[in-house]
């Protein structure tokens, strides 16, 4: 039990090194991703570039669906699903079976409209938008 904590601690502290996010931070922004009937159903307010962002995707239906974005390319990314953690900075989605959920932590460094969308289902589409400090 203490290594676990342990190892939880220092994955919060090299997460915390590599991207400068916290874990978990009072000025995080975020977004909800419910998948139902093979649809993105998004609920977000305006994001700004440069605060911590979440995306929280919830899997309603039936069947395995991802989702995937251009707009993680390049930057820190921390993904959490069934309790496994993975960090890079070429990740660019996740997978999620039927009733299942995962995390996506992030500082979006890129301003406009970012797609998401499902490589097992081309028709299911989405979109978020980054707006920079000047624009708000």
């Amino acid at each position: 039990m203490r290594r676990d904590w342990f190892l939880a601690v220092a994955m919060a502290v090299v997460w915390n090194l590599l991207t400068g996010v916290p874990v978990q931070s009072q000025s995080e922004q975020t977004v909800e991703v419910v998948i139902r009937d093979y649809r993105f159903v998004t609920k977000q307010s305006a994001l700004r570039l440069g605060l911590p962002t979440t995306i929280t995707i919830k899997n309603e239906d039936s069947v395995r669906h991802d989702f995937g974005s251009t707009m993680f390319e390049g930057i820190a990314t921390r993904i959490e699903k069934d309790g496994v953690i993975v960090y890079g900075r070429g990740l660019t989605g996740v997978m999620l079976d039927a009733k299942r959920d995962a995390v996506i932590r992030f500082v979006m460094e890129r301003p406009g409209r970012h797609t998401f969308r499902c490589s097992i289902h081309p028709d299911m589409k989405g979109e978020l938008l980054l707006l920079s400090a000047e624009a708000v």
